[in-house]
């Protein structure tokens, strides 16, 4: 895999997707000195490389927050026969993620149950990543910490998990959930990710605290 443009790739998703809205309205207006002196900036990003000594993760954090309505016809991700969850050697080629019909945010017509989504992050593991002569990429993670709202498409393709923090975990390649509305709690997150290796490799995408429910 082109690991380069990968990074360039999921890098825009990420941003037009949920840092940029749809549509805006805005007004400049001055603030007067009390107004001002209530107004302080702290912590807007981070970023760290650790290790478990095996791989070394490098971490961008940003106390970013987005508030959206989107609607996308189709969303493909991962073209290939290298890696099934179920049958490591399929015979035939499918996508990671085939989602069409795709709705983030509840309607339109009702902005206060616009998808939420908090605390925007991206990760790198690598192994030697202080070795250029073997430095070898692992894994491409970028995700919001805290995410609220609803996302319905036509899962004619979902490769990753929905755990809804209790008993009940979707989780697979290639599953074929049908219609069907994810709903995030605000308590959980949401992560998008591209493994070379380990049960989920290829395009993989989580749900943490969030329920699946599918349309008759």
């Amino acid at each position: 895999m082109n690991f380069q443009k990968i990074l360039v790739f999921f890098i825009l998703c990420a941003f037009f997707a949920f840092a940029l809205p749809a549509t805006g309205v805005a007004e400049l207006r001055a603030l007067n000195d009390d107004e001002l002196t209530e107004i302080y900036a702290t912590g807007f990003s981070s970023f760290n490389i650790t290790s478990d000594g095996t791989l070394d993760t490098a971490r961008a954090w940003f106390n970013i927050q987005a508030f959206t309505y989107t609607e996308i016809d189709s969303l493909k991700l991962g073209y290939h026969s290298n890696y099934d969850y179920k049958d490591p050697n399929p015979t035939t080629s499918t996508w990671d993620e085939d989602w069409t019909n795709v709705r983030i945010g509840e309607s339109l017509t009702t902005p206060e149950n616009d998808f939420h989504a908090n605390k925007f992050y991206f990760e790198l593991d690598f192994t030697d990543i202080d070795k250029p002569d073997t430095r070898e990429l692992k894994s491409v993670r970028f995700g919001f910490e805290e995410v609220e709202g609803e996302i319905f498409a036509d899962f004619n393709s979902f490769s990753g998990t929905i755990d809804d923090g209790g008993s009940n975990i979707i989780e697979g390649h290639a599953l074929n959930l049908g219609p069907a509305t994810i709903t995030s709690t605000g308590d959980g997150g949401m992560e998008f990710s591209l493994n070379i290796e380990n049960y989920d490799k290829g395009y993989w995408v989580t749900f943490d605290d969030a329920t699946l429910t599918t349309v008759p």
